[in-house]
């Protein structure tokens, strides 16, 4: 069964945005949600399940890890660490999506025809 595309995809999808021992600001979860859900559409057109969660790092800076389950027993996961929350957020979320990018590309190349390989007329 092909997953749906487009803003009804997102509907569908849970983000869930915490901090473990840190306050995680309005203004940090519209950001997180809505980088997620581009990311999920871009992709696989969606996803069952996102979970972030924000931490303290010893050296004073902020922990971001994202764990995304986009069906079919696909689990992607990504961590960064910085000084700043968004920055930290945005590098983890760079890794999971090379994590999609290359698990759709293999997805695709996988097929017995595939019209990139043979080259199009």
């Amino acid at each position: 069964m092909e997953p749906q595309r487009g803003a009804a995809a997102t509907d569908t999808s849970r983000f869930t945005v915490s901090g473990h021992r840190v306050d995680v600001g309005e203004a940090l979860r519209t950001h997180a949600i809505e980088q997620l859900a581009g990311v999920a559409a871009k992709y696989f057109g969606g996803v069952e399940d996102v979970a972030v969660t924000f931490s303290r790092t010893g050296k004073g800076g902020f922990g971001c890890s994202i764990r995304v389950h986009s069906g079919r027993d696909l689990r992607f996961e990504g961590h960064a660490e910085d000084a700043d929350a968004h920055a930290a957020f945005n590098q983890a979320l760079e890794r999971v999506a090379k994590q999609l990018r290359r698990r759709k590309r293999a997805l695709r190349e996988d097929k017995p025809v595939n019209p990139d390989k043979q080259g199009a007329l």
